[in-house]
């Protein structure tokens, strides 16, 4: 009879290992997410939004069924304004944004949510030590400042340097002046690292890790100021009656200061429309921003250079309180 030997290997099982996705701070203070990328090639979010993203992504991975959600981002960083979480009932992941695509696992979906809960803080000021509305004078009603360097700006003058701001955030040079009532407001972008915001020889300069939280500084500012001219009209039963006087306002004094223009018609129907939107009862705050932030942004593009002071004048009437 043959004996028959049999050896036992100890074996070990290698766990599924996936390949996780990358986490980074950039320098301009942005987080980017990306797998197999280099450069801007990736998922660009604002340094408060992380928190959010990564309670997304939890979420996603504790599902046990195929799903969508869509985060909306609340920054201007990156190529699109939105991200796209899809989840395929055989546990599949697929991530979307700006212009990227990245297919996960449930665990690397999981690892790349406790990823973006333990970045290292970045030191900043909150956004009211950059920007702040101030008590009027003429209709100067914005501060803004940094260490002992400040400047006050008009409501429109504070939209347009914001929409400044937003534009230089992806590059690496940015020159911009804004002219308004012969004062010239200059946004510099001078490095990856380094901006400046002056007029009058009044400079306050920024890093790449405060100018995303001064982004937010000029929209919480510009929506203080606003939002004050809301309440100011009150919410007693005349107070539809003060708004329809503001907006009427807005269209008699556009027609008045246009109509030498050729164009005046299209441009007092877009600034009434946009008023009626920032004015009305019923209107989101943060809308009430992007509105005014448009408004401003058309009249900068679109409208003949000799026109726009007395409509920027206007602006700082109709929308800031007296």
């Amino acid at each position: 009879m043959k004996t028959i030997s049999a050896t036992i290997f100890n074996t070990r099982v290698t766990p599924n290992i996936g390949i996780f996705m990358y986490v980074k701070i950039r320098s301009d203070g942005a987080i980017g997410i990306a797998r197999g990328s280099e450069g801007e090639a990736e998922i660009a979010i604002g340094y408060g939004e992380a928190h959010m993203i990564a309670a997304a992504l939890e979420k996603l991975a504790q599902t046990a069924r195929s799903y969508k959600q869509t985060y909306k981002k609340t920054t201007d960083i990156g190529a699109g304004n939105r991200i796209d979480f899809e989840r395929s009932e055989d546990g599949v992941v697929t991530i979307i944004g700006d212009g990227q695509r990245y297919i996960c696992s449930e665990s690397e979906v999981r690892e790349l949510a406790k990823m973006l809960q333990k970045l290292p803080p970045i030191e900043t000021k909150p956004a009211s030590d950059y920007v702040d509305k101030m008590p009027r004078r003429g209709d100067f009603c914005i501060s803004v400042r940094n260490n002992q360097d400040s400047l006050t700006m008009t409501l429109p003058e504070a939209a347009l340097v914001r929409t400044a701001i937003a534009a230089s955030l992806n590059g690496r040079y940015y020159e911009e002046h804004i002219t308004m009532s012969e004062r010239v407001v200059s946004v510099l972008r001078s490095s990856n690292l380094k901006w400046s915001i002056s007029s009058d020889s009044n400079a306050v300069k920024f890093t790449a890790y405060e100018v995303e939280t001064l982004l937010n500084g000029f929209n919480n500012a510009i929506l203080d100021v606003i939002m004050d001219n809301v309440k100011s009209l009150g919410s007693d039963d005349i107070a539809d009656i003060r708004v329809k006087s503001h907006i009427q306002r807005m269209e008699q004094d556009t027609a008045k200061a246009l109509e030498e223009y050729k164009n005046a018609g299209n441009v007092v129907r877009e600034l009434t429309k946009r008023t009626k939107k920032i004015l009305g009862t019923s209107m989101d705050a943060d809308m009430r921003v992007q509105e005014f932030v448009k408004m401003c942004q058309f009249v900068h593009k679109s409208v003949d250079p000799k026109f726009r002071d007395p409509l920027f004048k206007l602006f700082s009437t109709v929308f800031v309180p007296g």
